[in-house]
């Protein structure tokens, strides 16, 4: 580790701190302080403590502890559908995905990671506040140079046919793009709409039978974690618990009647 790269330090409980190295910072806790010049010579996946003794674990932050951490304009997309949002995708690297709204950039991280440096995310935000936020966590802990970033309404989108791969959709009425992006998605891939509540999902699915879209439904779901305290010998499950957050709903394009 080194000045200017993110450090994530860990208490004995399990709570984390993210902040990033400078010459001269300082780490504050209620039990002491350590410098940043400590966590630099010490290096992740080892132990540091304050004067005082309290002690510390230094890690390099996962993608999941940024997103969780960073600072955000919109709540982002929990990491939990995020990363299962890109398995409903199928996506791989060099492929091609365009998401709508990029929000705080919770799921562009994910959806850029899954396509690689080799392929492309389009990622279209109406609100300027929101897309300035987007893009400022991005570069700030990791950009591949591959996400286009679009302000715009993605329902007045002219968009090259059959040229994604997937596409994902963080909107409150998803049904008013489909006709813009219906034909920029290849036959056969898929379309994932993440919708917080099930009204969503059923009007969804009524636009889609109503305006005869070329869309099965594969599956509509929902993520649900749930965390063990495990100190043997008690083991039970975490009283804080993740619940709800999103349904998530699978849509395959295809062709003919």
């Amino acid at each position: 580790m080194t000045y200017g790269d993110w450090a994530l330090l860990q208490d004995r409980r399990g709570r984390t701190y993210l902040f990033r190295l400078e010459p001269g910072g300082i780490f504050h806790y209620h039990r002491g302080s350590i410098s940043h010049q400590a966590i630099v010579e010490a290096g992740a996946g080892r132990r540091i403590a304050t004067p005082q003794g309290e002690p510390f674990t230094i890690h390099r932050p996962t993608l999941e502890d940024y997103v969780l951490h960073m600072p955000r304009e919109a709540t982002p997309t929990y990491p939990k559908d995020a990363a299962t949002l890109c398995f409903l995708l199928d996506l791989a690297p060099g492929m091609r995905v365009l998401e709508a709204g990029s929000g705080s950039g919770g799921l562009t991280f994910y959806l850029a990671r899954a396509v690689g440096p080799g392929g492309q995310v389009w990622s279209y935000e109406a609100r300027p506040k929101h897309l300035k936020r987007a893009q400022a966590n991005l570069a700030a802990f990791e950009d591949w140079g591959n996400v286009t970033w679009v302000e715009g309404d993605l329902a007045q989108a002219e968009l090259p046919p059959a040229f994604f791969d997937g596409i994902a959709l963080d909107l409150m009425e998803p049904w008013r793009v489909l006709p813009a992006v219906t034909p920029a998605l290849k036959p056969d891939r898929f379309l994932v709409c993440y919708l917080p509540n099930l009204t969503q999902v059923v009007a969804l699915l009524e636009h889609l039978q109503a305006q005869k879209l070329p869309y099965l439904h594969e599956r509509t779901l929902e993520v649900l974690h749930r965390e063990w305290d495990i100190r043997p010998p008690i083991a039970h499950p975490k009283f804080q618990q993740v619940g709800h957050t999103a349904f998530l709903v699978q849509l395959r394009r295809v062709e003919g009647d």
